[in-house]
């Protein structure tokens, strides 16, 4: 809030350590704020502030079926649902996008578990969203180990149809849409197409004007160009499959934090090149 209050953020560069970017975020130049998170609740006080600042507001939620054995961070289930409600009454279902992200399938979380729990929590979304994001889980290198145990693995394509099958039904019945995101699985039989996070359907929906991506984040993406201000080995929520954390708890608490520091999170160096990343060429027709 306090980088929304003084219209700008400084991000550094996960690559080039030492290029930071001034992102700016005044309303001219700010066309949607997608916060992406496993618990926004932090934000719901400072709802009304940003509805006066004129700030077009989109919220994706992450709310999956997994206990703290996999996710130990994570706050209850019941009380994420409960904001999730509560903020679209405030801005708008249309505005509320649900992740049930990643699917996870092995000897615990089989086709009957994600039938069952999908179910509960769409019953407990329904009204509140028009749109739910799913993915498979990817093996990456973090993973390696946790395969070699048996707690994830990849999901077949009949496994992955499975769940298409059973998800489409749920979803339908509970006035969701469902969308699938990043996937080598071909879901389109069961309604269920391959879409961007945040893509041209949506921005279209949303009446905010867009440019399409010139070079996709990862394969398959459909996203539209975007500025990620956040930043890796931040989040406490700890959930074994994350890629975004990378270290271990106790190192991440080595890293600074600055509610009033122009960066999200960490401080400048004397090394760092701090660049401005382009804003709008024109003003919004309402700017005029």
């Amino acid at each position: 809030m306090n980088r929304i209050r003084d219209g700008y953020a400084l991000v550094r560069n996960p690559i080039a350590k030492d290029v930071v970017h001034r992102v700016d975020l005044t309303q001219n130049n700010l066309d949607l704020l997608m916060l992406m998170t496993k618990d926004p609740r932090p934000m719901m006080p400072f709802l009304d502030e940003l509805a006066e600042r004129s700030i077009s507001l989109g919220f994706q939620i992450t709310l999956t079926p997994y206990g703290r054995d996999m996710e130990p961070g994570v706050p209850d289930k019941a009380d994420i649902a409960e904001s999730f409600r509560t903020i679209s009454d405030a801005i708008g279902k249309e505005r509320m996008i649900w992740r049930y992200d990643p699917v996870i399938v092995n000897d615990k979380f089989d086709l009957k578990f994600h039938q069952r729990k999908f179910d509960v929590l769409c019953r407990e979304l329904a009204g509140h969203t028009e749109r739910c994001i799913f993915s498979f889980v990817e093996i990456h290198d973090k993973l390696r180990g946790l395969q070699d145990k048996g707690i994830v693995r990849t999901v077949t394509h009949e496994e992955a149809c499975g769940i298409g099958g059973i998800f489409s039904e749920i979803a339908e019945s509970n006035g969701i849409g469902l969308t699938l995101c990043c996937s080598e699985h071909d879901l389109s039989r069961y309604g269920i197409p391959s879409r961007g996070c945040i893509d041209r359907d949506t921005m279209r929906y949303m009446g905010i004007p867009f440019e399409e991506m010139q070079t996709p984040l990862r394969e398959g993406c459909g996203c539209v160009k975007n500025i990620d201000i956040g930043e890796y080995d931040t989040c406490d929520h700890d959930c074994i499959y994350c890629y975004a954390n990378r270290r271990s708890g106790d190192a991440r608490k080595q890293k600074v934090y600055d509610p009033l520091g122009e960066m999200l999170f960490g401080t400048l160096r004397e090394s760092d090149t701090v660049t401005e990343l382009p804003s709008r060429k024109n003003l919004r027709i309402t700017g005029f």
